[in-house]
């Protein structure tokens, strides 16, 4: 028998034990040449070594993103010691049920908390998308789509679902909590919450768009600045954005330290989710998440007066329709005197 990783193990019986050394030899050259060429036998590859080469192969066309990375990781976790060509439903609802009820082992042998049926649904979105991929290349064969049959079972026993809109906004109180935590934990923190919370909500930005920001794309006479690769549902790269630093926002960007730093804010979108949940923990604020404070900035853009088409300036959404749903207007709001 040959084995080889990445292809399928291949075995023949001989009469002479010659006979079938120079039939192993041969088959040895075959394979390596194959690998020397990067034409790997993937109906014999586990999802982990499909994984891997989807990451390299796609990462060169295109950027992934962290998002997508973390998804395949935990199907690499998951389903990694599966043959791919011989994935099977019912093993995409074992692992769904596992990573919904926090029985998922990550690489360092840890739990995962169980995560919710919209993440899921993502991910299996993309071990969808991973496998059409390669079967489409040429480097799986495929009878059907795992993932698609598993998903009626899923949805009826409601172990995946579609995203929630959240209308979550933070009250004045807990704002003001938050606030004073960070003020008062800033000399042990690296993070300047208290400054970033106020960015948050003064210019309507996610983690990871507050982090990418440079200080080579503010421009001061216009007091403006350029978000760079802004979201976007077909074509991300290359999608610059400038948008304004309205009200107190530009002095706020003004008295961050620079030296040294391209990045206005140099610190990983994660920490400062982190560093936002440990905060509401400690003060017991329930069900309050960092990108809830987006929705409480558009929603305080429309109580001010702007026009959808100004707060799109400022969120830099794409699209209006989705930009209404963040009109959670406080009736106290619409008193004029």
């Amino acid at each position: 028998m040959v084995r080889r990783k990445g292809f399928a193990p291949k075995s023949r019986t001989f009469p002479t034990k010659s006979a079938a050394r120079t039939w192993a030899d041969r088959i040895e050259r075959e394979l390596a040449d194959q690998e020397a060429r990067g034409v790997a036998e993937h109906d014999g590859a586990t999802v982990a070594e499909l994984v891997d080469w989807y990451s390299t192969y796609v990462g060169q066309l295109k950027r992934i993103s962290l998002t997508q990375r973390g998804n395949l990781s935990r199907v690499k976790e998951g389903l990694g010691d599966k043959v791919a060509s011989k994935l099977t439903a019912a093993d995409v609802i074992e692992h769904t049920r596992k990573r919904r009820q926090g029985e998922h082992i990550n690489k360092d042998g840890h739990r995962v908390p169980a995560c919710g049926g919209a993440t899921m649904n993502v991910e299996l979105g993309y071990l969808s998308e991973m496998l059409k991929v390669a079967k489409s290349m040429g480097k799986l064969t495929l009878p059907h789509d795992p993932v698609a049959e598993a998903r009626p079972s899923l949805r009826l026993v409601k172990l995946v679902a579609k995203s929630v809109k959240r209308n979550r906004r933070p009250t004045p109180e807990e704002l003001s909590r938050l606030k004073a935590h960070f003020e008062a934990n800033a000399w042990r923190m690296k993070l300047p919450m208290a400054d970033i919370v106020d960015f948050a909500i003064g210019t309507a930005k996610r983690e990871g768009e507050i982090t990418r920001l440079l200080w080579e794309d503010l421009d001061a006479p216009t007091r403006t600045a350029v978000l760079r690769d802004a979201k976007h549902p077909r074509a991300k790269e290359g999608n610059h954005k400038r948008f304004p630093l309205l009200a107190d926002m530009w002095p706020l960007v003004d008295r961050q330290p620079t030296k040294d730093r391209q990045r206005i804010f140099p610190f990983k979108p994660d920490s400062i989710g982190t560093a936002f949940r440990r905060a509401c923990i400690a003060l017991g604020i329930q069900d309050l998440h960092f990108h809830d404070l987006r929705h409480e900035a558009t929603s305080r853009l429309f109580e001010q007066g702007y026009s959808i088409e100004q707060v799109a300036t400022v969120t830099l959404h794409e699209s209006w329709q989705e930009l209404k749903r963040y009109t959670q207007l406080r009736p106290e709001s619409l008193h004029r005197d």
